[in-house]
């Protein structure tokens, strides 16, 4: 462990100089985006780089300007420029109402959660959007482009006895967004109800793409299925140097596993996936409860967030 004590950290990148930048305040008290540096066997300082806000994720460009979305209503985008200002670039909640979901399968097409962030080498933001169901790409003016939309997928509710019907639309709900080595935008889904463990994807997306279409039914416009057979994904992030990816998983028994945690007072584990030439591997079994984001520095080093809804920590995973 490098930290604890932070406050409903739900983001972690690597900074350019290969530092993780955690959020914090996402489901919690404001907290500051704070840097941690690494110095010799885990001892290090930390600093703060934005007075506390609540935050749900972060991205930083090449050129080291970051982006961040916050929790305040309204939701909005924050684009942190190199000689420290923040300013406003879009309210998304906004601009998410004026373009309704149309493929909204609960009767609230205007509704919108940001809640994944990546930048891309030009500047530019990528969100997705869990309620709305979307990638937008934003440029530092503020323009908004649709990159993608992620439509209803028919899933079977055999895991909940009783329910009145053998299958249902489930929304894709799009959690996180990050850059591949190729290039490629990889954006990872929860799967909303009936939160079938295994049903969530990961899909490919051309980040220059306009108006693509992902769906299990055929996609079209720069989206292609990359990988399936996951279960409320959380977070995903690659090691740019062999391709391996990890998935970040809210618990093994899915959404409704985990909700009863705020019932019970008592979380499920977390479930971190090392993916690599398409088998998965677990990693820190039942160490991570409650998961916030993972990262990955150049050196292979794996970094993850979690206690997102209590004493939250940023953790270097040994693999």
């Amino acid at each position: 462990m490098l930290l604890d004590g932070l406050s409903s950290p739900k983001g972690v990148v690597i900074a350019p100089d290969q530092n993780p930048i955690v959020s914090q305040g996402a489901f919690g008290p404001p907290g500051p985006v704070i840097e941690y540096v690494l110095r010799g066997r885990g001892h290090g300082t930390t600093r703060a780089l934005t007075d506390p806000a609540n935050l749900i994720d972060i991205a930083v460009a090449p050129d080291g300007s970051g982006w961040a979305v916050t929790s305040d209503e309204p939701r909005l985008l924050l684009h942190r420029t190199p000689d420290g200002e923040i300013s406003t670039v879009l309210d998304i909640t906004a601009y998410q109402a004026a373009h309704p979901d149309p493929n909204d399968q609960e009767g609230a097409p205007e509704e919108s959660n940001p809640y994944g962030l990546a930048a891309l080498p030009n500047g530019d933001a990528l969100v997705s959007d869990a309620a709305h169901n979307d990638l937008l790409r934003v440029t530092r003016g503020g323009v908004v482009t649709l990159v993608a939309r992620f439509l209803p997928e028919l899933i079977s509710t055999d895991h909940l006895p009783g329910f009145p019907e053998p299958t249902i639309n489930a929304e894709a709900v799009p959690t996180t967004v990050t850059l591949g080595r190729d290039g490629a935008a990889y954006v990872g889904e929860l799967k909303g109800f009936p939160f079938r463990p295994g049903s969530s994807r990961i899909w490919r997306v051309n980040p220059a793409a306009s108006g693509a279409t992902c769906s299990s039914g055929g996609s079209s416009g720069g989206c292609t299925a990359f990988a399936s057979g996951f279960t409320a994904i959380q977070d995903i992030a690659f090691n740019r140097n062999n391709g391996t990816m990890y998935v970040y998983e809210l618990a093994a028994g899915g959404a409704l596993a985990f909700e009863e945690g705020f019932e019970t007072g008592e979380f499920p584990p977390a479930v971190l996936l090392m993916v690599r030439h398409g088998r998965q591997t677990e990693i820190a079994a039942g160490q991570l409860s409650e998961p916030g984001g993972v990262a990955v520095a150049r050196n292979g080093h794996v970094f993850v967030t979690d206690g997102v809804f209590s004493t939250g920590r940023l953790v270097r995973v040994r693999r």
